[in-house]
């Protein structure tokens, strides 16, 4: 039931993306960063994904990337259960009519990740995954590549658009680091677009190599947990392996790697640590 919701919601936001695409949209920049910033889009599309869902569960709780100060309690909510979404992940592309932009709904209960949907409305692709049950592209099975070492893997990463000088050079440095040993990589665009494509077998691996070392400047953890809820039950149904890129366990707070096979993320996370 929760899947077919997230579908819904997904699908609701995604006809609000297709009515304002290639319009003229007023920016309201994050933190100083110009790079990083909402548009009416973004808002619309959240208030269809509450929308959605409320018809079917209108006293559970929706949390969205939009929802600036409830946002900063999500840890809290992890375990008691709520919805979480990211109404348009990849606003920078959906901003210059770009087709890898999305909408990504999840349900997390019990601090773990049971349902979750990403749909990107150009492309007429609809990922959607529920725990025990697999991973499914337009209600099709979709399985990750099983590539097991670096030296075979596709490498897709965002661009690090951050205004801090220190990330950027992280960035720099983690890809010089990585470029030897892998056998390629792309920078495709929004995140959803890279994590669905490593559960379909297009990319091989996916971790954000500028990533926050400290909680961001308006919330207490460093994660996107909006997106990261339903990116972890699409992978793991789809039999990848997910971790903390710092080697931990898969973080719904935090930032995560995805990757084809656990051989695969494991030799990713012992490279970055050297």
């Amino acid at each position: 039931m929760r899947r077919a919701v997230a579908e819904e919601a997904a699908r609701a936001a995604g006809a609000v993306h297709m009515r304002y695409l290639g319009r003229s949209l007023e920016r309201d920049i994050h933190n100083e960063n110009r790079a990083d910033y909402t548009t009416e889009a973004d808002i619309e599309s959240q208030n269809a994904v509450k929308q959605a869902i409320a018809l079917h569960f209108p006293d559970e709780t929706v949390i969205g990337e939009e929802d600036i100060e409830a946002r900063t309690r999500i840890g809290e909510m992890l375990d008691a259960g709520c919805w979480l979404t990211d109404p348009l992940d990849g606003t920078q592309e959906f901003a210059h009519t770009n087709i890898g932009f999305s909408c990504v709904v999840g349900y997390v209960g019990g601090g773990q990740p049971l349902a979750g949907a990403a749909y990107f409305p150009v492309l007429g692709e609809l990922f959607t995954a529920a725990a025990g049950l697999g991973a499914t592209l337009n209600g099709a099975p979709i399985h990750v590549s099983g590539v097991t070492r670096l030296e075979r893997a596709l490498f897709a990463t965002p661009q690090s658009n951050s205004s801090t000088q220190e990330r950027r050079d992280r960035f720099a440095e983690r890809m010089l680091k990585l470029l030897p040993h892998i056998e390629g990589f792309r920078m495709p665009g929004s995140a959803s677009q890279m994590v669905c494509g490593v559960a379909a077998g297009r990319y091989d691996l996916t971790a954000v190599l500028g990533a926050r070392t400290g909680p961001a400047p308006d919330r207490p953890y460093a994660g996107q947990p909006w997106e990261t809820a339903a990116f972890l039950v699409i992978v793991q149904e789809a039999g990848g392996a997910v971790g903390s890129q710092d080697g931990g366990p898969a973080d719904l707070l935090g930032y995560n790697a995805y990757a084809a096979s656990q051989s695969l993320l494991d030799e990713y996370i012992a490279l970055m640590a050297e």
